[in-house]
C-alpha cells in the first residue's frame, strides 16, 4: 500500500509540473523544467551503467591542452517527465589558455523511458567563438523550441518541427551504448539542432588500445556529423572507441582539425572499470 502510495504522490507530482505549451512567453530556459531530483532505481534500466562519472585528459598532438568530463549522476523530473541529466564539460589548461582558452559546457535531458533527448544546451567558450544556445523539444506538438544568445547580450527565439522523438549531439552516443555494436553495422538516428537531419554512425572495427588508464578491447564508432561537434565546434571528423562489451563506456575520442588532431584520453572512471 506504501508503494503505490508513493508511486501515485510521484505520479501527481509530475503531473503538476507538467508545462503548458513551450513558448518564449512560458520557458526562459531549461533550467525551468528541471525539477527534483527522482529515485534512480525505477529508471536505471534504460541506462545500465548509470550512476556514472568519466574523466578525460585532451591533447593536441603530443601537448596536454586540457580536460573533460562526462557525468551521468542524476534522474530528475523535467517539465513533468523523468529524465537523466548528462553533462560534459571541457576546459584548457594554463599552457592552452595562453593562446586558445576553452570553457565549455553541454547539457542534455533525456526521457528515461526512451532515451530520447528532451532538451539540449550548450555555452562554448573557444578562443574568441562564443555560444549561448538551447533547443527544448515538444513531442506532443512535434516541435522545438531554440534560444540563441549572443556576446553582447541580445537573444532571439526560433521554432520549428520535429519528425518525432530525436537525438542530439551529446545524447546520441548514450542513446546507442545499450544497443548491441557489430562491426559494419550502421545506427541512424534522427538529430535536431534547429534543423532536422540524420545522424549516421558507423562500427567501424574491433581494436585494442593502452592508454595511461589501461588497456582496453573496443569498438570503434563514428557519428558522421553534418553540423558542429562534441569538444571542439570545428571538427573534421570524430572517432569514438567504445568498451567491447555490455558498458560500452567510451575510452577515447578523437576529432580531427585543419591542423592535427584533439584526443580525449579516459583517466578515470567511476565506478571503475572491470573487463568482462
Amino acid at each position: 500500500m506504501s508503494a503505490l502510495l508513493a508511486a501515485l504522490l510521484a505520479s501527481s507530482a509530475l503531473a503538476a509540473s507538467r508545462p503548458a505549451v513551450l513558448s518564449s512567453a512560458t520557458v526562459s530556459s531549461p533550467y525551468d523544467l528541471a525539477g527534483a531530483t527522482l529515485p534512480a532505481a525505477g529508471y536505471s534500466a534504460g541506462m545500465p551503467f548509470f550512476p556514472e562519472v568519466l574523466e578525460f585528459e585532451i591533447k593536441w598532438g603530443i601537448f596536454s591542452v586540457g580536460t573533460s568530463d562526462l557525468r551521468l549522476e542524476r534522474v530528475l523530473d523535467f517539465g513533468g517527465t523523468p529524465a537523466f541529466y548528462l553533462a560534459s564539460q571541457a576546459r584548457s589548461n594554463g599552457f592552452c589558455d595562453r593562446f586558445y582558452p576553452v570553457r565549455d559546457l553541454n547539457e542534455s535531458w533525456i526521457r528515461a523511458s526512451d532515451r530520447a533527448s528532451l532538451g539540449y544546451s550548450k555555452k562554448l567558450r573557444e578562443g574568441s567563438f562564443f555560444r549561448d544556445e538551447w533547443v527544448l523539444y515538444d513531442y506532443p506538438r512535434k516541435a522545438f523550441l531554440s534560444k540563441r544568445t549572443d556576446k553582447d547580450g541580445s537573444s532571439a527565439f526560433s521554432a520549428g518541427e520535429i519528425p518525432g522523438p530525436v537525438q542530439d549531439i551529446l545524447s546520441s552516443i548514450y542513446y546507442i551504448r545499450p544497443s548491441p555494436l557489430k562491426v559494419g553495422d550502421e545506427v541512424v538516428l534522427d538529430v535536431n539542432t534547429k534543423s532536422n537531419w540524420p545522424l549516421s554512425i558507423k562500427v567501424l572495427k574491433r581494436a585494442t588500445i593502452e592508454i595511461p588508464s589501461g588497456r582496453y578491447k573496443c569498438v570503434v564508432v563514428e557519428p558522421f556529423l553534418r553540423q558542429e561537434g562534441l569538444f571542439v565546434q570545428k571538427g573534421k571528423r570524430l572517432q569514438v572507441w567504445l568498451t567491447d562489451d555490455a558498458r560500452h563506456m567510451p575510452v577515447l575520442m578523437r576529432v580531427e582539425l585543419l591542423f592535427g588532431s584533439v584526443t580525449a584520453y579516459l583517466v578515470k572512471a567511476s565506478p571503475p572499470y572491470k573487463a568482462p
